[in-house]
């Protein structure tokens, strides 16, 4: 004989079934959680990496005039390709501790890209402080940056403790 145990008409086996499942499931989305985290804070890393480079390339005033002159290289399509790419980043699809890390990395790589491009453009009308001022911004950007990644890591942290 089989005795079955009933709870507000479902059977303790399938509540307990269901219970499984739904932990699974708890788990399943941890598990992508952590995955959409690491992903994006590589992006922001790299983002990172690659304002830095331009940072070092735009070292003094002389060297801002060769490169808009066309007598030193400086790769303007890669911080285009970059800022693409963090503009394509689907905001209603992250977990909504990453929404504003990725929205600060988007807007300073964006605003980064227009300050190099318009100093580029107009370097020739720039005096000493316009340049000092150029320096000291893009400074600001890149530690912006750096926190936001350090701001990741500390998320990828968080989610790996719970899983």
């Amino acid at each position: 004989m089989i005795l079955r145990v009933y709870y507000f008409g479902v059977s303790l086996q399938s509540r307990s079934q269901h219970q499984s499942a739904l932990t699974l499931h708890k788990e399943e989305q941890k598990v992508t959680r952590l995955s959409i985290t690491k992903t994006l804070s590589t992006l922001a890393v790299n983002c990172t990496k690659e304002v830095a480079h331009c940072t070092a390339q735009l070292k003094d005033p002389k060297t801002i005039h060769n490169i808009a002159d066309g007598t030193v290289y400086f790769d303007l399509g890669e911080l285009r390709r970059i800022n693409t790419a963090m503009l394509s980043i689907p905001l209603h699809s992250l977990p909504d501790t990453l929404v504003s890390p990725t929205m600060i990395i988007s807007v300073t790589v964006r605003q980064f890209l227009a300050k190099v491009e318009m100093t580029l453009r107009l370097h020739n009308q720039m005096d000493s402080a316009a340049f000092e001022d150029l320096f000291r911004v893009i400074g600001e950007m890149n530690e912006s940056l750096k926190a936001t990644c350090k701001d990741i890591e500390v998320e990828i942290r968080r989610i790996q403790e719970e899983i």
